[in-house]
């Protein structure tokens, strides 16, 4: 059995992990099909959602600050330029996308306790 082609992971993660690696992924998809609609230079569309606060929520980094927002919306834009068709690839974004959001929330917490 080869490990390399698995499409699931070895470990199971808690349910709200997987969801929110979930929403992280279609949220990297969905903004790379709106940067690309972008290029060509279609702007401001409509039926763009809007799950920033849902995935914060879910990470826990919520806090309703701009600044907090701002990091959030660097790291998506970051990390869904990598976004291509390999689910593998997708995933592993993803997942470097909640670790980053995750050191965010840390590093929101420290500085409103300090």
């Amino acid at each position: 059995m080869k490990l390399q082609n698995m499409r699931y992971p070895l470990v199971k993660l808690p349910s709200d992990t997987q969801i929110a690696l979930f929403l992280i992924k279609e949220e990297l998809k969905t903004r790379k099909l709106f940067q690309a609609l972008h290029e060509v230079g279609l702007d401001d569309c409509y039926y763009l959602p809007h799950l920033d606060t849902l995935i914060l929520q879910s990470v826990g980094a919520h806090d309703g600050t701009d600044e907090t927002f701002d990091a959030y919306t660097q790291i998506m834009d970051r990390r869904s330029q990598k976004i291509n068709t390999d689910h593998e690839r997708n995933m592993k974004q993803a997942m470097k996308t909640y670790m980053e959001l995750k050191r965010l929330k840390k590093i929101r917490q420290s500085k409103n306790e300090g």
